[in-house]
């Protein structure tokens, strides 16, 4: 597993995708916002997870941590909502301490097979991902229903939704620090905005840009968006992309998936 919640800017392969995360927490080297990203099922599928817990700082990495190690005990479990379902009530039971209030945590999971070309995704309050369809030269948001945080009750059912990517296909995680993100007027960004300036931010690059800089250009339309200030909130951005089919048994290794290449802290 690929995770971490410290700042940095880094790029990963995972079976049939790759990816490209920037982490920003907000005053720390360290925040609440979780990334996880791995290859299982003999390097067919691919495992995205987003995590955002309440508050930034020392605290919220703490819980970060906690999530972190919820996810090594689950992660057998292959069904995207039935993974969020344990999670939740792994989180809710055994990691509140009576009388403080609730540490609240966002989620979305998914799930890629390379083979049939399948993105399986669940949320729990989350902000929505963005897809874009190569072959549409067009943003959408991807909907879902939605399910109640973790760590607010136990039993809470989540709902899996699928759609099926294209090579070239595009979907872009962020953490709520980055749609909630205000000019200097106080207007937030919001999902509407984002797919606005993703809109702007491709049709300055050329033709299939790199991820590594489809994400820093658009962080820095997120900062002027921002006015250039420091971001209140943890913020992370998580651009994935579908490489081309690759035929059963010329799978990706665990030593292709280790090897990251670190590009600069932001």
């Amino acid at each position: 597993m690929w995770a971490g919640n410290e700042r940095g800017h880094s790029h990963v392969e995972l079976a049939g995708l790759e990816g490209d995360v920037i982490a920003l927490p907000s005053g720390s080297r360290q925040g609440g916002d979780l990334y996880a990203l791995f290859s299982c099922g003999a390097d067919r599928v691919a495992r995205i997870i987003l995590a955002d817990c309440t508050g930034h700082g020392f605290s919220a990495s703490g819980v970060a941590v906690h999530v972190h190690k919820l996810l090594h005990k689950f992660i057998d479990v292959r069904d995207t909502a039935a993974l969020l379902g344990a999670l939740n009530d792994e989180f809710t039971l055994t990691g509140q301490t009576p009388g403080t209030p609730l540490r609240l945590t966002t989620v979305v999971a998914a799930t890629f097979d390379r083979g049939t070309g399948e993105f399986n995704y669940a949320y729990a309050a989350h902000p929505r991902m963005m897809h874009w369809r190569s072959r549409e030269s067009s943003w959408r948001t991807l909907s879902g229903l939605e399910g109640l945080p973790m760590g607010f009750v136990a039993g809470e059912f989540y709902s899996q939704q699928c759609v099926r990517l294209d090579a070239g296909d595009l979907i872009v995680v962020v953490s709520d620090g980055v749609t909630e993100a205000q000019s200097p007027e106080g207007e937030q960004l919001r999902p509407e905005g984002l797919i606005e300036l993703a809109n702007l931010t491709l049709a300055r690059l050329p033709n299939r840009p790199a991820l590594q800089d489809l994400g820093e250009a658009l962080i820095t339309a997120i900062r002027h968006y921002h006015g250039g200030k420091e971001f209140e909130d943890d913020l992370t951005f998580l651009t994935l992309r579908r490489t081309s089919s690759i035929p059963d048994g010329a799978g990706i290794g665990e030593s292709d998936l280790n090897q990251t290449s670190k590009a600069s802290y932001l």
